[in-house]
Protein backbone atom coordinates (compact mmCIF):
# COMPACT_ATOMS: atom_id res chain seq x y z
CA UNK A 1 0.00 0.00 0.00
CA UNK A 2 1.53 3.24 -0.99
CA UNK A 3 0.42 6.25 1.25
CA UNK A 4 1.09 10.15 2.10
CA UNK A 5 4.18 9.50 4.39
CA UNK A 6 5.64 6.77 1.84
CA UNK A 7 5.25 9.38 -1.25
CA UNK A 8 7.05 11.81 0.64
CA UNK A 9 9.81 9.99 1.52
CA UNK A 10 9.65 8.64 -1.98
CA UNK A 11 9.93 12.71 -3.05
CA UNK A 12 12.78 13.69 -0.53
CA UNK A 13 14.69 10.47 -1.68
CA UNK A 14 14.62 8.39 1.30
CA UNK A 15 13.11 6.04 -0.70
CA UNK A 16 14.72 5.38 -4.34
CA UNK A 17 14.99 1.66 -4.93
CA UNK A 18 18.54 1.79 -5.84
CA UNK A 19 19.75 -1.17 -4.02
CA UNK A 20 17.02 -3.72 -5.16
CA UNK A 21 18.36 -6.67 -6.94
CA UNK A 22 14.61 -6.93 -8.50
CA UNK A 23 12.85 -4.66 -9.93
CA UNK A 24 15.82 -2.03 -9.49
CA UNK A 25 14.20 1.45 -9.08
CA UNK A 26 10.42 0.70 -9.03
CA UNK A 27 8.45 0.89 -6.11
CA UNK A 28 6.17 -1.66 -6.65
CA UNK A 29 2.59 -1.80 -4.98
CA UNK A 30 -0.87 -2.98 -5.02
CA UNK A 31 -2.71 0.11 -4.23
CA UNK A 32 -1.90 3.61 -2.96
CA UNK A 33 -4.71 5.43 -0.09
CA UNK A 34 -4.03 9.10 0.68
CA UNK A 35 -4.41 12.30 0.04
CA UNK A 36 -5.18 14.11 -3.23
CA UNK A 37 -1.12 14.50 -4.06
CA UNK A 38 -0.74 10.74 -3.44
CA UNK A 39 -2.66 10.49 -6.51
CA UNK A 40 -1.53 12.99 -8.32
CA UNK A 41 1.86 11.31 -7.70
CA UNK A 42 0.63 8.21 -8.86
CA UNK A 43 -0.67 9.19 -12.12
CA UNK A 44 1.45 7.96 -15.01
CA UNK A 45 4.35 7.59 -12.55
CA UNK A 46 6.91 5.22 -14.39
CA UNK A 47 8.87 4.88 -10.79
CA UNK A 48 5.96 2.95 -9.69
CA UNK A 49 4.49 -0.76 -10.73
CA UNK A 50 1.32 -1.52 -9.61
CA UNK A 51 0.31 -5.32 -9.34
CA UNK A 52 -2.20 -7.99 -8.21
CA UNK A 53 -2.55 -8.80 -4.37
CA UNK A 54 -2.14 -12.25 -5.35
CA UNK A 55 1.34 -11.54 -7.27
CA UNK A 56 2.82 -8.72 -4.64
CA UNK A 57 1.61 -11.40 -1.64
CA UNK A 58 3.14 -14.43 -3.20
CA UNK A 59 5.91 -15.37 -0.79
CA UNK A 60 8.23 -16.65 -3.66
CA UNK A 61 7.74 -13.41 -5.55
CA UNK A 62 8.46 -11.16 -1.97
CA UNK A 63 11.92 -13.75 -1.60
CA UNK A 64 13.66 -12.36 -4.89
CA UNK A 65 14.24 -9.41 -3.23
CA UNK A 66 17.66 -10.06 -1.23
CA UNK A 67 18.02 -8.85 1.84
CA UNK A 68 14.17 -7.88 1.99
CA UNK A 69 13.57 -7.14 5.66
CA UNK A 70 9.63 -7.55 6.48
CA UNK A 71 8.52 -5.44 9.81
CA UNK A 72 5.23 -6.60 10.77
CA UNK A 73 3.20 -5.74 14.20
CA UNK A 74 1.01 -8.32 16.63
CA UNK A 75 -1.29 -7.36 19.24
CA UNK A 76 -0.19 -10.63 21.54
CA UNK A 77 2.65 -13.08 21.62
CA UNK A 78 2.95 -16.79 23.51
CA UNK A 79 5.71 -18.22 24.66
CA UNK A 80 5.98 -20.69 21.97
CA UNK A 81 6.11 -17.99 19.17
CA UNK A 82 2.44 -18.18 18.04
CA UNK A 83 2.08 -14.72 17.05
CA UNK A 84 -1.68 -13.19 16.98
CA UNK A 85 -1.98 -10.13 15.32
CA UNK A 86 -6.05 -9.81 14.28
CA UNK A 87 -8.23 -10.32 17.31
CA UNK A 88 -8.22 -10.50 21.11
CA UNK A 89 -10.19 -13.89 22.19
CA UNK A 90 -13.16 -13.48 19.11
CA UNK A 91 -13.00 -9.54 19.06
CA UNK A 92 -11.60 -8.63 15.75
CA UNK A 93 -9.24 -5.51 15.43
CA UNK A 94 -7.32 -6.49 12.18
CA UNK A 95 -7.34 -8.91 9.38
CA UNK A 96 -4.11 -11.32 8.43
CA UNK A 97 -3.55 -8.96 5.37
CA UNK A 98 0.22 -9.62 3.82
CA UNK A 99 1.40 -10.66 7.31
CA UNK A 100 2.17 -14.60 6.93
CA UNK A 101 3.48 -14.18 3.60
CA UNK A 102 6.05 -11.55 4.06
CA UNK A 103 6.98 -13.27 7.23
CA UNK A 104 7.71 -16.40 4.81
CA UNK A 105 8.88 -14.21 1.76
CA UNK A 106 11.74 -12.30 4.24
CA UNK A 107 12.74 -15.45 5.13
CA UNK A 108 13.65 -17.30 2.15
CA UNK A 109 15.01 -13.99 0.49
CA UNK A 110 18.93 -14.17 0.33
CA UNK A 111 19.96 -12.15 3.65
CA UNK A 112 16.32 -11.45 4.55
CA UNK A 113 15.23 -11.23 7.92
CA UNK A 114 11.05 -10.94 9.68
CA UNK A 115 10.39 -9.49 12.79
CA UNK A 116 7.05 -9.13 14.68
CA UNK A 117 6.98 -6.19 16.43
CA UNK A 118 4.40 -5.25 19.92
CA UNK A 119 4.70 -3.59 22.91
CA UNK A 120 5.21 -5.61 25.43
CA UNK A 121 2.10 -4.56 27.72
CA UNK A 122 -0.94 -2.31 26.86
CA UNK A 123 -3.89 -0.85 29.66
CA UNK A 124 -7.28 -2.11 30.58
CA UNK A 125 -9.60 -0.79 32.19
CA UNK A 126 -6.38 1.14 33.77
CA UNK A 127 -4.51 -2.29 34.51
CA UNK A 128 -1.65 -2.90 33.13
CA UNK A 129 -1.54 -6.19 31.14
CA UNK A 130 0.86 -8.14 29.12
CA UNK A 131 1.15 -8.29 25.43
CA UNK A 132 3.47 -11.86 26.11
CA UNK A 133 1.65 -15.00 27.90
CA UNK A 134 1.57 -18.07 28.31
CA UNK A 135 -1.31 -18.78 26.12
CA UNK A 136 -3.23 -16.35 23.51
CA UNK A 137 -6.76 -15.55 24.71
CA UNK A 138 -9.26 -18.34 23.89
CA UNK A 139 -10.61 -17.36 20.32
CA UNK A 140 -7.27 -15.52 19.43
CA UNK A 141 -6.18 -16.38 15.73
CA UNK A 142 -2.73 -17.29 15.41
CA UNK A 143 -1.39 -14.99 11.86
CA UNK A 144 2.40 -16.51 12.28
CA UNK A 145 2.34 -19.79 13.36
CA UNK A 146 5.58 -20.63 15.93
CA UNK A 147 7.50 -22.45 13.03
CA UNK A 148 7.39 -19.53 11.02
CA UNK A 149 8.15 -17.04 14.02
CA UNK A 150 11.64 -15.86 13.35
CA UNK A 151 12.65 -12.23 15.66
CA UNK A 152 10.02 -10.77 17.79
CA UNK A 153 10.71 -7.24 19.04
CA UNK A 154 9.29 -5.37 22.09
CA UNK A 155 10.72 -2.40 23.66
CA UNK A 156 13.03 -4.42 25.92
CA UNK A 157 14.85 -6.48 23.21
CA UNK A 158 14.74 -9.02 20.30
CA UNK A 159 13.91 -12.87 20.66
CA UNK A 160 15.63 -14.83 17.92
CA UNK A 161 13.24 -17.77 17.63
CA UNK A 162 13.89 -19.16 14.68
CA UNK A 163 14.72 -22.84 14.54
CA UNK A 164 14.50 -23.37 18.37
CA UNK A 165 13.23 -26.06 20.77
CA UNK A 166 10.03 -24.38 22.79
CA UNK A 167 12.01 -24.36 26.12
CA UNK A 168 14.57 -22.33 24.06
CA UNK A 169 12.15 -20.30 22.48
CA UNK A 170 9.98 -19.48 26.21
CA UNK A 171 13.69 -18.21 28.16
CA UNK A 172 13.94 -15.56 24.73
CA UNK A 173 10.41 -14.57 24.94
CA UNK A 174 10.24 -13.83 28.51
CA UNK A 175 13.57 -11.67 28.35
CA UNK A 176 11.85 -9.15 26.39
CA UNK A 177 8.50 -9.15 28.52
CA UNK A 178 7.72 -6.28 30.68
CA UNK A 179 9.78 -7.00 33.96
CA UNK A 180 6.91 -6.74 36.20
CA UNK A 181 5.50 -10.08 34.40
CA UNK A 182 8.64 -12.07 34.39
CA UNK A 183 8.59 -14.07 37.33
CA UNK A 184 5.07 -15.07 37.05
CA UNK A 185 5.41 -15.62 33.02
CA UNK A 186 8.92 -18.16 34.39
CA UNK A 187 6.73 -19.59 37.07
CA UNK A 188 3.65 -20.16 34.99
CA UNK A 189 6.02 -22.07 31.99
CA UNK A 190 7.21 -24.15 34.71
CA UNK A 191 3.85 -25.30 35.74
CA UNK A 192 2.87 -26.47 32.37
CA UNK A 193 7.10 -27.98 31.59
CA UNK A 194 7.77 -25.93 28.48
CA UNK A 195 10.59 -24.61 30.71
CA UNK A 196 12.46 -27.13 33.75
CA UNK A 197 13.43 -25.19 36.69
Amino acid sequence: MLTDSLVHLIKIGVINNSKKNYKPGKSVIVFGAGKKELYEFMHNNPSLEIRPFNEINDPLEIAKNDNLIAINNALMVDLTGQICSEAIGHSQFSSTGGQLDFVRGAKMSKGGKAFICLPATHMANGVKESNIMLNLTPGSAVTVPRADAQYIVTEYGIADVANKTISERAKEIIKIADPDFRDELTKQAIEVGIISK
